[in-house]
């Protein structure tokens, strides 16, 4: 249910603004695209934004919640439905901490224009992974295959979408703006951790 909720929701997108949907996605590879839009005022409060934002919660929250059945592991007492709102409420909590934690970082270091796009950034390649991990857990939810075989590559693509993350980050403070080697390692570690 909650994966055909997540496939509703991009199928919407899909009919109301398909081209602005698509500029989203293609921002994840090319960073002019996500400056861009950037320019173009595109935020984590704008409707596309949060919709695409509420599909890689579902589809993220669902991988682990996979992984976590598959395997065995936290809260193997309750039903699956809690175990999958718990998977949710960590995943918005993690990136609330990491978003607010990002701004007091910015405004003490004077660093905001900075933090603004590697928080836009960030958010872009999430959603991006959101919508290209939707099929996958379809396909692992729904198929008679074993699911390992689409849950380990999921996870590797989640990786490589953090490191790609820590890789924009690198580019935006270290190479454009002219932030230390040392303050820029301090940064990135306190945002991704």
């Amino acid at each position: 249910i909650v994966l055909f909720l997540a496939a509703c929701v991009l199928v919407m997108l899909k009919v109301t603004m398909p081209a602005r949907t698509l500029r989203v996605i293609n921002a994840a590879y090319s960073l002019q695209v996500a400056r861009q839009i950037e320019r173009e005022n595109y935020g984590p409060f704008k409707r596309l934004s949060i919709l695409l934002n509420i599909v890689f919660v579902i589809v993220t929250a669902f991988l682990l919640y996979k992984f976590n059945r598959v395997f065995g592991g936290m809260l193997s007492g309750y039903n699956g439905f809690f175990q999958f709102m718990f998977f949710v409420m960590v995943i918005i909590l993690v990136y609330t901490v990491k978003f607010i934690a990002g701004n007091v970082i910015g405004f003490i270091t004077q660093t905001k224009s900075i933090v603004d796009e590697y928080i836009n950034s960030t958010l872009i390649i999430n959603q991006t992974i959101g919508v290209i991990l939707l099929p996958a857990m379809v396909v692992a939810e729904l198929s008679p295959i074993n699911p390992v075989w689409l849950l380990f590559p999921s996870v590797l693509f989640i990786v490589l979408g953090y490191l790609w993350r820590l890789y924009r980050g690198f580019i935006f403070s270290g190479v454009e703006e002219g932030v230390g080697i040392l303050q820029l390692f301090v940064y990135l570690c306190a945002l991704e951790i």
